[in-house]
């Protein structure tokens, strides 16, 4: 069974606080009426930001990229690590698609 985490997120500016739920092929993000579904496959870039201005309410940030819209900004309640957590799944997942691409 997959772990959920408590977050923090940030999509065009606004907060939201909830869970993320990782799973295979997605996160999916539910807070008080809000909910957000981020696919791997949609992801151009992920990276771990932790200067001042990257940072949601003071804590480093996990921005995922996607074409054509503007990214989604993590923030994890749990510690940092939580951030590396999530960066390694979407590596792994990553890997996993070129490898079975090719």
């Amino acid at each position: 069974m997959n772990r959920a985490y408590a977050v923090l997120w940030s999509e065009n500016g606004s907060v939201a606080s909830g869970r993320l739920d990782p799973l295979l092929d997605r996160f999916e993000l539910a807070g008080r009426g809000q909910r957000l579904s981020i696919r791997f496959d949609e992801l151009d870039s992920a990276s771990i930001e932790r200067g001042r201005a990257d940072r949601l309410h003071g804590l480093p940030v996990l921005e995922l990229g996607r074409a054509g819209r503007l990214p989604v900004r993590i923030a994890s309640l749990e510690g940092a690590a939580v951030l590396h957590e999530l960066f390694d799944r979407i590596e792994r997942v990553s890997v996993g698609a070129e490898r079975n691409a090719a």
